[in-house]
């Protein structure tokens, strides 16, 4: 485990669900390496090691310091060769304490695995930039705001909350857009590492499935401001305070 100094170094390791589509992936970094590439920005002296859970490669929970996932196509309700072990993975490291960030699908099954459900919205596709409301402000959010704004690709919500979970940001579309389970689990239902223009390009590519009223309002909603780096500043400091708390329990 990392020293609670803020100068030791410390690894991540990230727990990739789903990659970048084909037609994109001429234009765009792969979803771990958007991950890493923000992590770092934020910490420098961390560095970043990548699991492909979506193929059946899953860690033990120990083998990093911390952990964060991304985003998928999959749903966490699928019956397949990995979802299930990555369940189990999730539901071990909350019992062991490890510091964990579910990003979108990740904080899907994090809410799965602690005892919460997840469905698809009757309020269909969330796209774009979305605006949640922060209702409490934790002691890791190194700068306080009202509302924050991130890109969103997502058909599935949370719809119950995990027992004994913090409710921190959500919106009439996305009640449960950010929450903690203990002092480890955080759980972001948008993309903190997605910038607008793979908002974009991304809608694009998905014309065929998402509706096209959706897409247009999804399209002028990146216009908003986007609070990608502050929220994996945030994330920076969520794991530190927990791997600090541990170091000196």
């Amino acid at each position: 485990m990392v020293s609670a100094s803020p100068n030791a170094k410390w690894s991540v390791g990230i727990l990739q669900c789903g990659e970048v589509p084909e037609s994109l992936s001429h234009a765009f970094i792969d979803y771990n390496e958007m991950i890493a590439k923000s992590l770092i920005a934020a910490d420098p002296k961390l560095t970043c090691r990548t699991w492909r859970v979506f193929e059946g490669e899953i860690p033990k929970p120990d083998e990093c310091d911390a952990w964060i996932t991304t985003g998928s196509r999959h749903s966490v309700n699928d019956e397949n060769h990995w979802t299930g072990k990555f369940c189990d993975f999730v539901k071990v490291a909350a019992e062991k304490e490890h510091p964990f960030v579910g990003i979108c699908y990740g904080m899907q099954m994090m809410a799965r695995a602690l005892g919460g459900r997840v469905e698809f919205s009757q309020k269909g596709w969330g796209v774009g930039v979305a605006t949640s409301s922060v209702y409490v402000q934790p002691a890791w959010m190194s700068q306080a705001v009202d509302q924050l704004n991130l890109v969103v690709s997502h058909q599935e919500q949370v719809i119950t909350l995990p027992e004994n979970a913090t409710l921190i940001a959500g919106s009439a579309f996305c009640p449960h857009s950010i929450f903690s389970v203990g002092s480890n689990m955080l759980g972001i239902q948008g993309h903190p590492e997605f910038t607008a223009d793979y908002s974009r390009a991304l809608m694009e590519a998905r014309r065929e499935i998402i509706p096209a009223d959706r897409i247009s309002e999804g399209m002028d909603s990146l216009a908003k401001p986007v609070h990608g780096g502050l929220t994996f500043e945030w994330i920076v400091k969520f794991i530190r305070e927990t791997l600090s708390r541990s170091a000196a329990s």
